[in-house]
């Protein structure tokens, strides 16, 4: 089964924001929708022009999430509330559901993360590599709502965890997104969907966003379609499978 998913808060260029993940929709039989019941992820500490996620921030992928040095609990993301807002869309974005890590805070406190989404179950316990890393990326970047408006979207990737499948009901191509934000300088990209600039959504691809953390790499009009590789038959049009070089893209779709 796909899940439903629901936008993040907003980001700064140093900040990545993101709203959290609510009840799963049983009904979705297909796609890849998540909810979310946070109000939102409103700081990705060290996601700037110079320091991605996995530099001065406590967070190193050679390790697994749930080792000391995977995450660490004395520095980094663990320390503020807008760090720790970052792991718990980490963590859904990563390990699939009913797997979750419990960290330490620096003053002892413990706090539970549940996994949601399965696009790196491996970082749980080891490595995450750089197909995990542009996984993970590509998850987190497409929950961005500079607005901090909560809205439903429906994803659709080359993931296993997630697959290609179409929602009857998530009808507009809003755009894909790509890149690594845990490599420095991070690399956070979008192109525009078909559909970018219908029925547009505070702070989503094709409304006035201020302070996206991601930029269109593609000149002239930046649609994903005149850029990206396509799927072929049976997954044509439900996105792509690589975009500036990426093999790891979610593309998202709106009501």
């Amino acid at each position: 089964m796909k899940l439903i998913s629901r936008t993040m808060s907003a980001l700064a260029l140093a900040l990545l924001t993101a709203t959290g993940c609510a009840p799963v929709d049983e009904a979705a039989e297909l796609g890849s929708v998540q909810e979310s019941e946070h109000d939102g992820l409103n700081s990705i500490n060290g996601l700037n022009s110079i320091n991605g996620l996995n530099s001065i921030n406590g967070l190193n992928s050679i390790n697994g999430l749930n080792s000391i040095n995977g995450l660490s609990s004395t520095t980094g993301l663990m320390t503020t509330t807008a760090g720790r807002s970052t792991v718990s869309y980490i963590v859904k974005c990563a390990l699939p559901m009913g797997r979750s890590i419990t960290k330490k805070d620096q003053y002892g406190v413990s706090y539970t993360y549940a996994g949601q989404f399965g696009y790196a179950a491996e970082w749980e316990s080891s490595a995450c590599g750089t197909k995990c890393q542009e996984s993970v990326s590509a998850c987190v970047l497409a929950h961005v709502n500079t607005a901090s408006v909560n809205i439903p979207i429906w994803m659709t990737a080359a993931n296993p965890s997630v697959g290609w499948g179409r929602s009857p009901v998530y009808t507009r191509q809003e755009g894909s997104f790509f890149g690594n934000i845990f490599v420095s300088p991070p690399r956070a990209f979008y192109c525009n969907g078909k559909d970018f600039a219908v029925n547009v959504v505070p702070g989503r691809l094709g409304a006035t966003q201020v302070g996206a953390p991601y930029k269109n790499p593609f000149s002239g009009n930046g649609y994903c379609a005149d850029a990206c590789v396509r799927l072929s038959a049976p997954n044509a049009g439900n996105g792509y499978s690589s975009c500036a070089g990426s093999s790891n893209v979610v593309t998202v779709w709106r009501q």
